[in-house]
């Protein structure tokens, strides 16, 4: 009797056991399932349109327009009453309230543009939908307490329109006769003509930008120095007031440099030819 009531005893402890892991494994695929049901939660058009949104044209339409929006002006007094807010040392408080109090909205996303962060250039999108360039400035004779100085929106740029719409809005963004397109060519490609008239231009200038035409085309050509280290990029082409403006980079790279990313020049050739002529920008030199 006494062998018996302790197998019995036994077999209910084991299947307390049991059943105490059945529950903990119970609530762990509940949980899991919980998990997963989250994750599979359905993106609207809209979060999907705004995430795929070209941050790249945007930018461009910023650096690139002659309408640099609303600056905002502080006088002292302003300026000595909110230094005492120590809130305004950080940069990113500083924004959220701005855009909160003066752009009635809420920020959604936001990341510094350029390499300069003192001003500092911000791409500011919006919980509406909109895209905000916002300029800030770090002052260092109020206690190191950043200020807003102005801010640009991409006019009638949204996220959550329908695609007709947001299709139209894009050539809105960078229209074709404004922005060119163009096509860096290797010297081979080129018309004969042309690689007669750059290939002495190639091998002995340097740090040199030329330009030519031909057959209602323009080609261009920039031309880093000697050195097998410099390096040269295209930033942007840009037709205004019937004259072509065009804006490159200059890199002077050391011996332990990635080859495979040099252009000793770029030959480019734009199908267009504009009545008054061409300009020339180095915008960038970095030395590495």
């Amino acid at each position: 009797m006494q062998v018996w009531l302790h197998s019995f005893w036994v077999a209910m402890v084991l299947i307390g056991c049991m059943w105490g892991m059945y529950e903990i494994g119970a609530r762990q695929i509940g949980n899991m399932n919980t998990k997963k049901t989250a994750l599979e939660t359905t993106v609207t058009p809209t979060q999907v349109r705004q995430k795929l949104v070209d941050r790249d044209a945007v930018v461009e339409a910023f650096d690139w327009t002659d309408d640099k929006g609303v600056g905002l002006v502080y006088n002292e007094a302003e300026l000595l009453q909110m230094q005492k807010d120590p809130d305004n040392h950080n940069y990113k408080k500083v924004l959220r309230r701005f855009v909160q109090s003066e752009l009635k909205t809420e920020i959604e996303s936001f990341q510094t543009i350029g390499s300069q962060l003192n001003p500092r250039r911000i791409l500011v999108a919006t919980t509406d939908g909109m895209l905000y360039e916002v300029t800030m400035k770090k002052r260092s004779n109020h206690h190191q307490m950043w200020t807003v100085e102005g801010y640009n929106m991409t006019a009638g740029y949204r996220t959550d329109v329908e695609q007709e719409k947001e299709k139209e809005q894009e050539q809105d963004l960078l229209p074709q006769d404004m922005y060119p397109t163009y096509r860096v060519m290797e010297l081979a490609e080129a018309d004969l003509q042309i690689q007669a008239w750059a290939k002495p231009l190639i091998q002995n200038s340097q740090g040199q930008s030329f330009n030519t035409a031909l057959n209602g085309k323009t080609y261009l050509l920039i031309k880093t120095s000697q050195s097998e280290t410099d390096s040269v990029e295209i930033e942007g082409i840009r037709i205004w007031m019937e004259e072509m403006l065009v804006h490159y980079q200059t890199y002077e790279f050391g011996e332990g440099a990635d080859r495979s990313i040099l252009n000793n020049y770029l030959l480019i050739e734009v199908p267009e030819t504009p009545e008054s002529g061409v300009t020339f920008y180095n915008t960038v030199t970095v030395v590495r």
